[in-house]
């Protein structure tokens, strides 16, 4: 059944892959700083006019496009796409406040993207802004993020050249009821993301990677700072015109302190030993064949008044994944691993245990020549 279904779909496309979408991200690899593709311009604004397209994401219920204005600029919306900002953002309103407080889930409600040529040069900018609200009577409570990126990128869509990006952000809290109202707004958060871009042969590039940010932002009285870094090397080669290898290694922190009312500190740090990640695609036509594995160990110190508690955990997972093209348009799956053993049901299965042949789908619109 496996076999039909995939000979269905391929029968349909009649033009290469296009190199798109998340889902392409995730199963090889999954860092998305460390693969040449067209959805880094989510993480390097810069990129909009170079990389210019529209995308859906069918299960992670997000979407959005990027639209050339003449041939030196672009304009761009997304809708409800996730960062892992506003998953650090709710991580913590679950853990303070009142209920009502915590009851919250701000989600991200647009980012707005805009980029132009200058000489040489691409820069562009985009605006975050994630919220929520809840009201019980006199108790009210809101949280939200709004984040401003501003890029650079020199020899854009070329195998030399750097992209970098400048982060600037800012979280409001209030969490009221009907004798005290507690309220903060920071305005500190800043953050870098640098990445090269280097020819090392005719048929491979090397993308030296580093990334930093730092956030303050606590419900009063509690103070709170967030440090994460990241630094990496990914390789992308093309070992026949069909076929692409993807290799990585980066290391990283997370370190976030907490200091309340009483002046007690409690703190976490989580440390990310080398991350080892690579890849393969292979293309057969109108038909992409992906495959992705990524090793990781992290390292996890939680100190309180208390206790202070350490764990080390190793993890191996793998993707396979698959990619289809219509002319500009095309279709990028995640394969749902048990299908290699059971077959699968449909295209897509009633539940996340059930049989179904893809476990994500991203749609995708090319709008760059």
């Amino acid at each position: 059944m496996l076999v039909w279904a995939l000979m269905a779909l391929a029968s349909l496309a009649f033009a290469p892959p296009a190199a798109a979408s998340p889902i392409r991200v995730r199963s090889l690899g999954g860092e998305a700083a460390l693969l040449l593709d067209k959805t880094n311009l989510l993480r390097y604004p810069a990129l909009a006019r170079t990389f210019a397209h529209a995308d859906i994401e069918i299960f992670d219920e997000w979407a959005g496009a990027v639209i050339p204005l003449g041939s030196t600029s672009a304009i761009g919306l997304y809708l409800n796409r996730p960062t892992l900002a506003t998953d650090h953002l709710n991580s913590y309103v679950a853990t303070t406040g009142s209920e009502n407080f915590r009851a919250l889930r701000p989600s991200p409600w647009f980012e707005a993207i805009a980029a132009t040529t200058l000489g040489s040069v691409q820069i562009g900018s985009s605006l975050r802004y994630a919220y929520d609200r809840q009201q019980q009577g006199a108790a009210e409570a809101t949280a939200s993020r709004r984040e401003a990126l501003l890029g650079i990128s020199v020899g854009a869509g070329t195998p030399r050249g750097l992209d970098a990006t400048l982060r600037l952000g800012g979280t409001s809290f209030v969490d009221q009821d009907a004798v005290q109202k507690v309220s903060q707004r920071s305005g500190t958060g800043f953050g870098m993301d640098l990445r090269g871009r280097w020819q090392v042969s005719d048929s491979a590039v090397a993308l030296p990677w580093f990334a930093w940010e730092q956030d303050e932002a606590g419900l009063a009285p509690e103070s709170r700072r967030v440090t994460r870094s990241r630094a990496g090397l990914g390789l992308n080669a093309k070992l026949q015109p069909s076929v692409l290898v993807v290799g990585g290694v980066f290391v990283g922190m997370d370190e976030e302190e907490i200091v309340d009312a009483a002046g007690v500190t409690r703190s976490n740090r989580l440390l990310q030993l080398p991350t080892t990640l690579g890849g393969i695609e292979i293309l057969k036509g109108a038909v992409a064949i992906r495959v992705g594995i990524r090793h990781s160990a992290t390292w996890v110190r939680d100190r309180s008044a208390a206790l202070e508690e350490e764990s080390f955990a190793t993890e191996l997972a793998t993707s396979i994944g698959l990619g289809f093209r219509f002319g500009r348009a095309s279709i990028d799956g995640l394969l749902r691993k048990q299908i290699l053993r059971d077959g699968p049901y449909l295209l897509t299965g009633a539940g996340d245990e059930d049989g179904g042949l893809f476990t994500n789908v991203s749609l995708s619109y090319q709008l760059y020549d």
